[in-house]
């Protein structure tokens, strides 16, 4: 099954083709704006890399949030032209869900206690959700400061526990859980500190369709973006 992903949700634009839960082929680049202008070369370019063309692709991917209002939507709606003029399902993929998948990766078969995912939301707070070891969330998806994710932290998790934390707000939340005065008690260990990734977005997508994740906060139908915020920016009434 070969499947387009792509990611434009945060400071990096990424797409990744994979077959049959592999990554093949793909471009990251970190970037802080200029998504729309970016995106489209980037698809072009992966696919010919890959000697492929949109029509022969399986499925497509896209990343839905949370992140930024705009870089969501970019993805989302180069991801939606592509499905529809190639007749292709479309699946929409939760952030927390493409980090998680990388941060399991490289757990590899270590013990934790709770995975804590933070990604960056351009404000002092943080996109946060946090699972057990057994992938049952915790904390839900919302987006709340450091200093509540301590105090949730610290109620949560007992002295011995293991906390895996993991996305590109990993290093401003550390910092708070590693002060002298946080509730958290918890050894913390640190995954991989970086945004959204396609070719994660691209094998979380892979692992839905052949029905290997039974428990995801993805979904395939639907498609609307995850904001978990109203926009910075409201319409004058």
């Amino acid at each position: 099954m070969l499947i387009l992903a792509m990611d434009s949700s945060s400071a990096a634009c990424s797409v990744a083709i994979s077959r049959d839960g592999t990554v093949i082929g793909g471009e990251f680049s970190p970037l802080t704006r200029g998504h729309a202008a970016m995106l489209p070369p980037m698809i072009e370019r992966v696919l010919t890399t890959c000697g492929m063309t949109a029509r022969d692709m399986d499925a497509f991917a896209v990343s839905v949030g949370p992140g930024s209002f705009t870089g969501l939507r970019v993805a989302m709606a180069a991801a939606k032209g592509l499905a529809v003029v190639v007749d292709r399902p479309l699946l929409g993929i939760s952030c927390f869900d493409a980090v998680a998948r990388r941060a399991r990766s490289e757990i590899g078969g270590r013990p934790f206690d709770a995975l804590l995912l933070a990604l960056a939301s351009k404000r002092e707070e943080v996109f946060v959700q946090a699972l057990n070891s057994a992938g049952r969330e915790i904390i839900s998806g919302q987006v709340i400061g450091p200093v509540e994710i301590d105090l949730r932290i610290g109620a949560l998790l007992g002295d011995n526990a293991l906390l895996y934390i993991a996305g590109d707000a990993t290093d401003t939340v550390t910092g708070v859980l590693q002060a002298p005065n946080a509730h958290c008690r918890a050894q913390i260990l640190i995954g991989p500190a970086m945004p959204p990734d396609a070719a994660d977005i691209a094998l979380v997508a892979h692992d839905i369709s052949t029905r290997e994740v039974s428990d995801s906060h993805s979904y395939s139908s639907g498609l609307a973006p995850l904001y978990l915020r109203p926009p910075a920016a409201k319409t004058a009434s």
